[in-house]
């Protein structure tokens, strides 16, 4: 929704547009909302219509609710093509329903590897017994750790700029989803951890200070990629030694010593490896984490799958708004 990041896109497709040789563009716009009153899709369509009008030819898709959205009667309408939103399922959990797999799709992604992996975590984790299901055993131990040890944050850190957007959706899986005023009988208990989303090794320099000698309440969680779809080696100089090192290697010695340099302090950290960066190893772990966070939420007796508190906010942004725009209109009359 921010005006300067859709000034500077529709310039950019402005000036493409005015390339010799080229055709009048043609643009297309994704439109995700359930309600289709959610303030940033709808203020963003908006926007870049109207700047890009003259341009180009715009074409719209949609993915809403099935009946209550108010973005499909328009697609009916319009005719322009329509997905469906999943009855109960949150925006954080939708990455493998039509939500999460027509965009993927779209920018070409395996959508049938994708799932295949999510299916390969669902049938290694059916046992109850945490010596034999791997997402109830980390989930038991996060609350564990919190219940116990008083840990209140929890950084994920995936070593490799690649995973950066896999962290910022994690945050959100962790907090809308744990972050609760209230359990399941409606009692107050103010329950969850207040989610980090960082990257290695950037944020090393920036944030390990804190974790390893600021206060003890941190969970630290590793990613990385064993087999990077590519490397370079660079010269490296260390105590009057020279030779070359592959990238990935100097990556993973980096995340290495943060682990030892933690574990040295007596803060908490756990690692996670995948084996390549394929759609098939990224729905595993989006998965896998789905499944970690089911199973605590069950242990912490909370709904993590409502976010009535996003509700709140959202009420309070829209009767703001549309005093304004009352105000507006009365001024000019």
């Amino acid at each position: 929704m921010a005006p300067v990041t859709l000034v500077e896109l529709s310039s950019c497709i402005s000036r493409e547009s005015k390339r010799p040789k080229n055709r009048r563009m043609k643009v297309l716009f994704l439109i995700i909302s359930k309600s289709g009153t959610t303030i940033e899709p709808v203020t963003a369509v908006r926007g870049l219509k109207k700047l890009l009008a003259d341009v180009c030819d715009i074409y719209l898709m949609a993915i809403t609710d099935k009946e209550k959205g108010r973005i499909r009667p328009l697609a009916e309408e319009r005719h322009f093509p329509c997905f469906t939103v999943p009855d109960g399922i949150g925006g954080r959990f939708s990455i493998f329903s039509q939500v999460g797999l027509v965009f993927a799709s779209l920018t070409g992604i395996d959508i049938e590897s994708f799932l295949k992996g999510a299916q390969m975590v669902e049938e290694a984790c059916q046992s109850n017994d945490i010596k034999e299901n791997p997402a109830l055993l980390l989930a038991t131990l996060k609350y564990i750790a919190t219940k116990k040890y008083g840990i209140t944050a929890e950084v994920i850190m995936p070593y490799g700029d690649k995973l950066r957007s896999f962290g910022w959706w994690y945050a959100q899986l962790l907090g809308e989803s744990l972050g609760k005023k209230y359990d399941m009988q409606g009692n107050v208990v103010y329950n969850g951890r207040i989610p980090v989303a960082s990257v290695g090794t950037t944020d090393m320099h920036s944030l390990t200070q804190e974790h390893q000698q600021g206060q003890k309440n941190k969970l630290i969680q590793f990613i990385s990629v064993e087999h990077l779809p590519s490397d370079l080696s660079v010269l490296c100089d260390e105590k009057g030694v020279s030779g070359l090192v592959p990238m990935s290697r100097m990556l993973d010695a980096a995340r290495r010593a943060n682990e030892e340099a933690l574990a040295n302090e007596g803060r908490m950290s756990y690692h996670i490896s995948i084996s390549e960066l394929t759609p098939f190893h990224i729905g595993a772990l989006m998965y896998f984490f789905f499944l970690t966070i089911a199973y605590e939420g069950a242990m912490e007796n909370v709904n993590a799958f409502d976010q009535p508190g996003v509700e709140d906010y959202k009420k309070i942004l829209h009767e703001d708004l549309r005093k304004y725009i009352v105000k507006n209109q009365k001024e000019e009359n």
